[in-house]
């Protein structure tokens, strides 16, 4: 069969031929429909190897182990690429990602591929069937939504407050979508690329701002009243970004920080600047299960739309345009890698 792995040495993506995994009696062959890419894939520094990368799957189940009892042969199903153990001290405290079964990969040897090996916790603990009427493309998407789905709750998203997202890319287009399902009255957005405003605008967004023609303070604060945002979200992945969120947060608010910036960058800020407003720094790397299952139900029953989100499809062995368009970002929303065409 063909895989893209990652190639540390070289540094980039590969097809290479593979046999077929082999699996066991608690877990199941995947074949991949449709896989995500993640901007996460584009930063060398994250990559360790072949297991690495290829972690947004939806596809059908090819083949079960017999002590499977979840799902079954032909089964359409979203699963997640990482579980926590739920036991352990970073677990009780609800900080799952944090836990060291967390770090171990559910996929082999990824999920781009024609097949896939998916271990027996990744079965057992987040594997999510997909209603008819839910296209693989759709629940491939489970996986971001959820981290996205996290953060926000995470920040603690009250009824009625502003919320304000940097970054109108899929994961600041579906957190519009999100922010306003868990109550916001307004979502101000802002990018430096128009398209990306303008489809914020018609998923909802109340105002859409382009930094590079006006100042994004002084529109929040005309069009909010005189008051600064509640939650600011920051997702374009650059320190920049952080620095400029920082002062747009409303006394009592949070600055909720979605994806890495650039490798060991740092920003100088004062204390008392968080300290008297009691404003709260609220990072969130990845998900859960929980996470999983509950913006599944919102993406199930239609009240969060990606389909407009989806911009480019590749097949398998165009893995490395793919990424390339990922890495660019201007020109692209959500990137879709088809290992088999249905």
């Amino acid at each position: 069969m063909k895989a893209a792995v990652y190639n540390v040495k070289k540094q980039k993506a590969e097809i290479v031929e593979m046999p077929v995994p082999q699996f066991g009696d608690d877990e199941i062959l995947l074949k991949p429909m449709s896989v995500g890419v993640c901007g996460s894939e584009t930063l060398i520094y994250r990559m360790t190897g072949p297991g690495s990368f290829g972690h947004e799957p939806a596809g059908y189940v090819e083949k079960a182990g017999r002590n499977v009892k979840n799902v079954k042969e032909g089964d359409r199903v979203f699963i997640h690429h990482r579980v926590p153990c739920f036991v352990c001290h970073y677990c009780v405290r609800g900080h799952y990602s944090m836990c060291a079964k967390y770090l171990e990969l559910g996929f082999d040897p990824s999920a781009y591929a024609e097949y896939t090996r998916v271990k027996a916790r990744n079965v057992q603990l987040d594997t999510i069937l997909l209603p008819d009427h839910v296209s693989f493309d759709e629940g491939c998407l489970i996986e971001i939504l959820s981290c996205i789905w996290r953060c926000l709750k995470r920040a603690h998203v009250h009824i009625g407050d502003t919320v304000f997202i940097l970054g109108a890319g899929f994961v600041g287009l579906a957190a519009l979508q999100i922010a306003k399902i868990m109550g916001a009255r307004k979502v101000f957005i802002s990018d430096f690329v128009d398209f990306k405003l303008r489809k914020a605008l018609e998923l909802g967004a109340d105002v859409a701002i382009n930094p590079k023609r006006e100042n994004a303070l002084e529109k929040l604060l005309d069009q909010n009243g005189g008051r600064k945002a509640d939650i600011v979200m920051t997702i374009a992945g650059s320190i920049k970004a952080v620095q400029e969120g920082a002062k747009l947060i409303d006394r009592g608010g949070t600055l909720a920080h979605f994806g890495p910036t650039e490798q060991d960058a740092s920003f100088q800020w004062a204390p008392n600047d968080f300290f008297y407003p009691e404003i709260s720094y609220i990072p969130t790397y990845s998900s859960s299960p929980l996470d999983t299952r509950e913006v599944s139900h919102y993406l199930f029953n239609g009240a969060l739309k990606v389909v407009p989100l989806i911009s480019h499809h590749f097949k398998l062995d165009q893995i490395v345009e793919a990424l390339g368009l990922k890495e660019k970002a201007d020109d692209s929303l959500k990137i879709i890698v088809h290992p088999h065409q249905e």
